[in-house]
């Protein structure tokens, strides 16, 4: 019994050591001991007191939640549709005779001349074998585009192409460069041929005759989707919903059995993570991953004709003899603005639901600025009528534009959305990397001491007696964002410039707890100092650490915005709270300071609310 005593002792669990005595139950101890709370049952108990915590973390969990779904709520993109591509099906039957004829030539090159040619560019494939492979990998991108809006009996027309192409490709790899150019020839001939032969039938020229392109389904925006951000959605879901499958698990399942709901706790994050990565395996075996960025306007298209709207396996033929039956659907998301999408006639367009933001439809001149035209040059009219695209509110709808425009007409409230997930990553990533570091360094000098304490703190020292943002700006002006992204960039730097507080915070807690019965027992029972520092006394020092990672996040959003205010942060397209402010500086464009300065106010408010809650409910003089 000596032996259990001393290993609860180590483990830093008093009630537990006192509790394997010997003696009598008490009457009703059954009773006391399932319902008796633990340390976290105490804290989460303060925490359910504070109304300005639980409001606080309200709404952060829904700002991360915007964050999160930022692509299925702000996106260009449609969620689904059924169209023919016209614009892309014929540029890819144009471009089948081009492809083969770069193919050709490579093969009435030697090495030599290739090499001779190529020059010094540096994208150029390195040998002429290479450079054929890219012209194949290109052909059978354009015969994918001709295959999908085809019919089973045109697509037979294009395999003599493909095997004319494939088998000169072949060819020229195992060096018969006469049979490559025969075969490449053929191949050339036969793309002349189906450019005429499977041209589409235009929808706007019903008798022009031609090819009926069969309209198919797809999903833009999910494809556009990698699966970690899937996997982001099912977590953030998992966290949202909490309080609700938490409490039921634990009334239904496990009775409602303190120890048995204490010892679940683990199993429940693992089954969470687990059903995260369910999640991110499935999209990415329904979607795959996002390969490269899709540059395609469906917007543009539809408005444009380019692209039509054609029911999933019906033809271009289908729709115009029967429009009603045949015209394929098509769904966007609430806001149908991409964060990067222009809309240069609406530059600095306030919000829609003022006065000053209304356009006339015919000369695209702001209402407002009519009288004032004459007066001043100087007075924001739009260059030309604006175009209201496919999905798009109408030009004078309270909700076309509810936080205006910036410089080059793109969406704010868009942009805010996007740039909220970099600005609260930025806070979250740097947060924890710095309270990693702190933890581990913090540990080290204060669990040791001597000499390892006192260079450490030398080190940490020197660090703060050095403006911290000072630090983060020079190390952000050295990096390059080529090579490093700068939102990883900022996060890294703010990480290692800022860990010294938490180090300072977990150093005090380890002096104090190092000389406790626990530490002495686990040293005495041989355990090595790794497993001393992370197993027994970590746990027991995690108080304050709790409250720095805390005020640690807002630290990190404030030092984002305020470092991509100044221009060495996130860079265009790309969008953060701190840039959107930094596109305009006049008082003229108030939104644009308004919006981005409030979202970053109240995320930092709630933060320190969160810390201050998270402090006071971790205070033992607050546990009574």
């Amino acid at each position: 019994m000596a032996s259990d005593q001393v290993e609860l002792m180590a483990a830093g669990d008093p009630q537990g050591a006192a509790s394997s005595g010997g003696g009598v139950a008490p009457e009703g101890a059954e009773f006391a001991a399932e319902y008796s709370k633990d340390y976290w049952d105490l804290v989460f108990e303060q925490l359910g007191k504070r109304t300005l915590f639980k409001l606080s973390m309200a709404f952060l969990t829904l700002l991360y939640g915007i964050a999160v779904f930022a692509p299925v709520i702000a996106n260009d993109k449609p969620y689904v549709i059924e169209s023919v591509d016209l614009n892309g099906y014929g540029r890819a039957l144009r471009l089948l005779r081009t492809t083969a004829s770069g193919a050709a030539q490579l093969s009435a090159l030697s090495d030599a001349d290739y090499a001779n040619t190529r020059g010094k560019v540096d994208s150029a494939p390195p040998t002429r074998v290479a450079a054929a492979e890219v012209e194949l990998e290109a052909a059978r991108d354009r015969l994918a585009v001709l295959q999908l809006a085809l019919s089973d009996e045109d697509r037979a027309k294009i395999e003599p192409y493909r095997t004319a192409f494939e088998s000169g490709i072949e060819a020229l790899k195992s060096g018969d460069d006469a049979l490559a150019g025969e075969r490449l020839d053929e191949a050339k001939d036969l793309g002349k041929d189906l450019r005429k032969s499977l041209e589409a039938l235009d929808p706007a020229k019903p008798d022009g005759g031609g090819v009926a392109l069969v309209g198919r389904k797809a999903f833009p925006l999910a494809q556009s989707m990698a699966p970690w951000e899937a996997a982001l959605m099912t977590l953030w879901i998992l966290v949202a919903s909490w309080p609700v499958w938490n409490w039921i698990v634990n009334r239904l399942f496990l009775r409602g059995n303190r120890d048995r709901i204490r010892a679940a706790r683990k199993f429940k994050l693992l089954g969470c993570l687990a059903i995260v990565a369910a999640s991110s395996v499935v999209w990415f075996a329904r979607f795959g991953n996002v390969a490269e960025f899709d540059a395609v306007d469906y917007k543009a298209e539809l408005t444009s004709g380019n692209r039509v709207l054609v029911q999933d396996g019906k033809t271009i033929a289908d729709l115009i003899a029967d429009p009603e039956t045949a015209t394929g659907s098509v769904s966007w998301a609430p806001i149908n603005f991409g964060f990067a999408e222009l809309h240069e006639p609406e530059k600095y367009r306030p919000p829609t639901w003022t006065a000053k933001a209304e356009i006339d439809p015919e000369t695209g001149e702001r209402v407002f600025y009519k009288a004032m035209k004459a007066e001043s040059e100087a007075a924001p009219i739009a260059a030309r009528p604006v175009e209201i695209r496919v999905g798009e509110p109408e030009l004078n709808s309270p909700m076309r534009r509810p936080l205006g425009t910036d410089e080059s007409g793109r969406d704010v409230l868009s942009r805010m959305i996007w740039g909220g997930r970099v600005s609260l990553s930025v806070g979250i990533l740097s947060a924890a990397l710095l309270t990693i570091i702190g933890v581990v360094i913090g540990s080290i000098a204060g669990f040791f001491g001597g000499w390892v304490d006192v260079g450490i703190m030398r080190t940490i020292e020197v660090l703060q007696s050095i403006p911290a943002f000072f630090l983060i700006l020079l190390a952000l002006a050295f990096t390059d964002p080529e090579t490093l992204n700068p939102m990883f960039a900022i996060v890294i730097v703010i990480a290692i410039v800022r860990w010294t507080g938490v180090a300072r915070l977990v150093r005090g807690e380890f002096l104090r707890l190092r000389e406790q019965e626990f530490v002495v027992a686990a040293r005495a029972l041989g355990f090595s100092s790794a497993r001393t520092i992370f197993r027994h006394v970590l746990p027991n020092a995690m108080s304050p650490v709790l409250v720095a990672a805390a005020f640690s996040v807002a630290a990190g959003i404030l030092t984002e915005s305020a470092v991509s205010f100044l221009g060495f942060g996130i860079q265009e397209p790309q969008a953060s709270w701190g840039s959107i402010v930094n596109e305009s500086r006049s008082a003229d464009h108030w939104w644009i300071q308004l919006f981005p300065g409030l979202a970053i106010f109240m995320t930092v408010t709630c933060y320190n609310l969160v810390g201050d809650a998270i402090r006071d409910a971790m205070d033992p003089k607050m546990k009574v």
